[in-house]
């Protein structure tokens, strides 16, 4: 019997089987039938893949999404890595996604479309407007035929019959349904719709697929009016749901979310604001009126007039007064003149011959009180005697000195 030495311990063959599978098979893709799938508290899933002849356990871990619920019989399509679950020693495949058997490309290209509008903003939810609480005109996208347009129809006119319907329809299923769905929503931004519904019933993701393509979600993503995307059924999502401001479960359920105020809603709010309108109005006219009587019966409006007749003579007076003042205020300025004016022509340097002096002049020059007569006495010199109007030439022959007193 050989040495247990150089054998190989069940975790190290288990670590080599898995790293065997995992270099040489690496990822696969695999499509079978769903069994006893389950979902553990911590959100992982787990379940068989099988066909008629074979079956292989799965684990989905709770960190990656899905975009619809399995359910035990469901044909699926999983991609994923082969791994060994080493305590019960049984490979399973580590799945990274799954899709319904047979849509595995659509949902590529769907996964592909919603990262590249995600990196471009289109779902962030600052660019998400609120549906108008009252919208009175309504437009819908959707075939014209089938019991979609029926069920909103139908809705909106037990809810609000008030409502006015504007129906753009389109083709909502191949391949020219995008183009026709993106022209009749901006068709309607021509319109004065306050909302519009754009949607269809359920169906496979082919079914849907107009959706979920790049024309509709750039339609949805630039409409001035705010859209309720209603396609299909609650488990189906597509591209325009997540660009649009809000989703719907159903088209019926975007009619009610348009119609949340309905018709006898609507009536008991008109009747409880006309009723508050209506107590406030008298209201704010008692107030008026109490404040009226109270400045009628005022003692100041009372004996206005004889307010009025204080004022006007009070004002009289006041002009009396102003005019007594003005005419004192002359006076005592025409004084101040005739002093001033005085005051001026006694400093003229001809003032004093008004009062009886005389200037004498020699020649072209007027003598002093510092020159002395003398010095022309026996002289042929001319002395001229200037008064105020009248100029007397004298010869000097004599000068007697003279001193006249001063005053103190």
């Amino acid at each position: 019997m050989g040495s247990s030495k150089n054998a190989m311990t069940v975790a190290s063959l288990t670590q080599a089987i898995t790293l065997l599978l995992r270099e040489e098979i690496g990822l696969v893709r695999v499509t079978g039938e769903i069994s006893g799938f389950t979902t553990a508290a911590s959100g992982h899933r787990y379940f068989t893949l099988k066909d008629e002849s074979a079956q292989i356990d799965c684990v989905m871990w709770a960190s990656r999404s899905l975009s619809f619920r399995p359910k035990n019989g469901m044909q699926v399509v999983v991609q994923g890595r082969l791994t060994v679950y080493a305590p019960r020693g049984r490979y399973q495949i580590d799945c990274d996604r799954m899709t319904a058997a047979g849509e595995g490309d659509l949902y590529l290209a769907f996964a592909a479309l919603k990262e590249e509008l995600a990196e471009r903003g289109y779902f962030d939810p600052e660019h998400k407007r609120n549906i108008p609480s009252l919208p009175l005109k309504i437009g819908v996208v959707t075939s014209p035929t089938g019991a979609v347009i029926q069920d909103i129809l139908s809705t909106l006119n037990r809810r609000s019959p008030h409502c006015q319907i504007y129906l753009c329809p389109a083709t909502v299923q191949g391949e020219t349904a995008p183009d026709e769905i993106a022209g009749a929503i901006a068709t309607l931004q021509n319109t004065d719709a306050d909302v519009l519904i754009v949607g269809r019933g359920g169906g496979s993701i082919e079914d849907l697929w107009a959706f979920n393509t790049l024309p509709v979600a750039e339609a949805i993503y630039h409409s001035r009016i705010p859209i309720i995307s209603a396609v299909g059924h609650e488990t189906d999502f597509t591209i325009a749901d997540f660009v649009a401001d809000v989703r719907a479960a159903t088209p019926t359920a975007a009619a009610e979310i348009v119609s949340q105020c309905d018709r006898d809603t609507l009536l008991q709010q008109l009747d409880f604001w006309e009723n508050r309108l209506t107590r406030s109005v008298q209201q704010e006219m008692h107030n008026y009126h109490q404040r009226l009587n109270s400045l009628t019966n005022s003692y100041a409006l009372q004996n206005f007039s004889d307010r009025l007749h204080d004022r006007a003579q009070q004002l009289d007076e006041a002009e009396q007064s102003m005019q007594k003042s003005l005419a004192r205020h002359l006076r005592q300025s025409a004084t101040k003149l005739d002093r001033i004016t005085a005051h001026l022509r006694s400093l003229h340097p001809l003032s004093p011959l008004q009062r009886g002096f005389a200037l004498l002049k020699v020649g072209d020059r007027l003598l002093t009180n510092d020159q002395s007569l003398s010095e022309f006495a026996g002289t042929f010199a001319k002395v001229e005697i200037v008064r105020s109007s009248e100029i007397a030439q004298v010869s000097i022959e004599q000068v007697i000195e003279k001193v006249y007193d001063r005053p103190e």
